[in-house]
């Protein structure tokens, strides 16, 4: 009986073995998937993130299907290969890729008895293995399935590899959850550094991450997170990599990141986005051929752009302190019912959010959502309704500073907060209004007028034209003004008259070679700045009066490089297309810092207490909806924008809402905060240039004179003769042609 039994189960297990073999011998042959080859791995090509950098060498974001970044066996700290070696195979230099002592684990708990808690075993080989080429669906089979096929490839990894060849391309492949690959990247997810400065006990934190990325994520789960951290040090200790009071001292400390997530909060998003886009542009314009075209998401370019980070953060530190402000009052003047309110408004918005997305719901139906301000996140429960009239209700900015002399990109704010309101508004259309001013007096220098001739400031009422009556801002009248008065004042009636005599086809011209794409036909609006521009035309178009009449194209990136350091694409420089005569923007540049000394920009120099040379002119649209600021010198021409994202909801009255008050803060802080550094005081402080003899010109006809004797008895006798008639009718005549 027994020797029976003895047989049945040696032919039992006879028959395993044979199976065992068979299964062995099926997995390598191929019979359920192919198994990479030793030429495919020899060939191993990670998926690496492009990074992108500033012109002041900050990493400010990355491109990624995968992020990931190589990092170098050298570059590797001793300390973060000691705890990796501890806590996931602390035989790694003795095997061969396959650990014998828990093979027999491996066969019977992950592979018999199917537990797949049970860890198998697994070496660093093995797990890279993994990591490699991934894991694929058999049923029932799947764990024996690729334990195996991962046993097959561990052994021959190692026969191709070095043991420190496999330690740099397993760190380099690890998953650290939320879409982070590698050491290098995870290093810069949560402690914002390389990974070869990583300290002992953040590569702790960070190996500790491997076992269970979600569990043990340290942004997530801190708790779990530093409770593992001390597993891994415990085993370092334990395998003589620490000492016990080095391992006691370490395991005191408190789990300090400094999480940095490039996508959702990282460095000028909007500006990372432009030029994610611009570099996918340029690499099709010089690789036709998409099977030859260099990847952004996989191939580790390095980009590195013309944005200076220095200033960046002040313009988004200026942006953020003055839309909090200007907040306060804009709510404060409306109280709780404001234009955001509109039944028209509510319900235009909602048939636009139906059509993206057709399950939105009820308008006044209540439930929990996520609400931003920009500032803050805030879960409320509130009805669709509430939520439209709140993003109505916010105000928003946008910035840009550019280098006149090339267009140079050196600062770029979009908005209050890329992640909720993507929308970029640099390039949001607007009414330009008084932005407009300069242009109607450059095309007239241009034709040949006189900067000193003295213009009327009057309120004129044309009744055959629907009693259009031009007035200005501040409603004050009365005296004569030359181009450099009326800018200093912003005084639509002199903007008008100039026009008037202009003709309003000239400008246009001037204004689309300038690069206002929206500006079309000879509109009478046209002269009051009624034509809708962006930002990013405004502050371009500027640039030439900083750049003594060139124009140039704004631009982002300088250089792309391949992860070897071959240079693929480099900017050239271009000196720009001559629109203005250079005599025409020194004049200009005269007028605008008159403007900024002691017209409507003059809180630079009093508020803000600015000092340098800096030319300027402020805009305020129809209602207060649009608030606008241009300021330059011979460094930077500096734009911004203030409004809500509906013309129709603006200020209650002027003063709030106006450019000098909305708009003129924010450069007024930046330059305040850029006047701290002695290093960006030097580097964005070229004077205008303006000659003597314009200065002198101008500083021999005064702006303002009041109007004599003989200009009255002039105006009487014109009005007599009825050519009042003929220059004011025949002007708007022309302008309201069809009416």
């Amino acid at each position: 009986m027994l020797r029976r039994l003895f047989k049945y189960l040696l032919g039992f297990c006879l028959l395993g073995i044979l199976f065992l073999i068979l299964f062995i011998k099926l997995v390598s042959w191929g019979v359920f998937g192919p198994i990479p080859s030793r030429s495919d791995l020899e060939d191993i090509q990670n998926a690496d993130a492009s990074l992108i950098y500033s012109a002041d060498q900050q990493l400010i974001g990355q491109i990624y299907i995968q992020n990931r970044t190589t990092i170098s066996f050298e570059k590797l700290p001793k300390d973060l290969i000691n705890a990796l070696i501890a806590t996931e195979d602390f035989r790694f230099f003795e095997h061969d890729g396959v650990d014998n002592r828990s093979l027999v684990r491996v066969l019977f708990k992950s592979i018999l008895l199917q537990d797949a808690s049970s860890g198998g075993g697994s070496t660093l080989s093995q797990q890279l293995a993994k990591n490699l080429f991934g894991r694929a669906s058999f049923g029932f089979m799947s764990m024996p399935v690729n334990k195996l096929k991962e046993i097959i490839l561990a052994t021959r990894i190692e026969e191709i590899y070095s043991k420190n060849q496999i330690i740099e391309l397993y760190l380099n492949t690890v998953p650290f959850s939320e879409n982070t690959y590698g050491i290098e990247a995870a290093s810069r997810r949560f402690f914002a550094k390389s990974a070869s400065k990583l300290k002992i006990e953040e590569s702790a934190v960070l190996v500790g991450i491997l076992k269970a990325n979600t569990f043990y994520n340290p942004r997530v789960n801190p708790e779990n997170a530093l409770k593992r951290r001390n597993v891994v040090i415990s085993q370092m200790e334990k395998y003589d990599y620490l000492n016990r009071a080095k391992a006691d001292s370490l395991k005191a400390l408190s789990l300090n990141l400094n999480y940095t997530n490039l996508v959702t909060n990282g460095k000028a998003p909007y500006f990372i986005y432009n030029v994610k886009k611009r570099a996918a542009e340029i690499l099709k314009e010089i690789y036709p051929d998409e099977d030859k075209r260099p990847s952004l998401s996989k191939d580790g370019l390095l980009i590195r752009t013309t944005l200076d980070y220095a200033i960046q953060r002040n313009a988004e530190k200026s942006v953020d302190a003055n839309l909090r402000n200007l907040q306060r009052v804009y709510k404060k003047q409306w109280g709780e019912n404001g234009p955001w309110q509109s039944e028209e408004l509510v319900q235009g918005e909602y048939t636009k959010l139906s059509k993206r997305n057709s399950n939105i719901g009820e308008l006044d139906e209540v439930q929990e959502r996520l609400i931003s301000d920009g500032f803050q996140d805030t879960v409320m429960s509130i009805s669709l309704r509430d939520s439209i009239e709140h993003y109505q209700s916010l105000l928003h900015a946008s910035f840009v500073a550019l280098e006149p002399q090339y267009g140079a990109v050196k600062a770029w704010v979009g908005g209050r907060d890329f992640y909720y309101l993507p929308y970029d508004l640099v390039y949001a259309k607007r009414q330009m209004a008084s932005t407009v001013k300069p242009f109607i007096m450059a095309t007239a220098l241009e034709n040949g007028f006189d900067p000193c001739d003295y213009y009327e400031n009057e309120q004129r009422v044309y009744e055959d034209y629907d009693n259009w009556s031009p007035r200005n801002y501040s409603n004050k009248y009365g005296g004569l003004y030359t181009m450099e008065g009326a800018l200093k004042l912003s005084l639509n009636t002199i903007s008008v008259q100039i026009a008037s005599k202009l003709g309003l086809d000239k400008l246009s011209l001037m204004l689309r070679d300038l690069g206002f794409s929206n500006v079309r036909g000879s509109e009478p609006s046209l002269a009051l700045g009624a034509a809708s521009v962006s930002l990013f035309e405004l502050a371009s178009a500027y640039s030439s009066f900083a750049n003594g009449g060139l124009i140039t194209d704004p631009y982002m990136i300088e250089s792309i490089e391949d992860k070897n350091g071959v240079v693929l694409y480099r900017k050239e420089k271009e000196l720009g297309k001559r629109i203005l005569e250079k005599e025409t923007t020194e004049y200009i540049n005269q007028m605008l810092s008159s403007v900024v000394d002691n017209g409507t920009a003059q809180s630079i120099r009093t508020k803000y207490e600015y000092h340098g040379q800096l030319a300027g002119k402020t805009g305020t649209s129809q209602n207060y909806s649009d608030a606008w600021f241009l300021a330059y010198n011979g460094s930077l021409v500096m734009g911004t924008w203030v409004g809500a994202s509906s013309p129709k909801v603006h200020f209650k009255s002027g003063r709030p809402g106006s450019g000098s008050q909305a708009a003129l803060p924010i450069i007024g802080s930046f330059l305040k905060y850029n006047s701290t550094s002695s290093s960006l005081r030097k580097r964005y402080s070229k004077g205008l240039e303006i000659s003597d003899s314009v200065k002198s010109t101008l500083a021999d006809c005064p702006d303002f004179k009041e109007e004599s004797s003989l200009d009255v008895i002039k105006d009487f006798l014109i009005k007599e003769e009825g050519e009042n008639s003929e220059n004011e009718g025949g002007f708007f005549k022309s302008l309201f042609k069809g009416k």
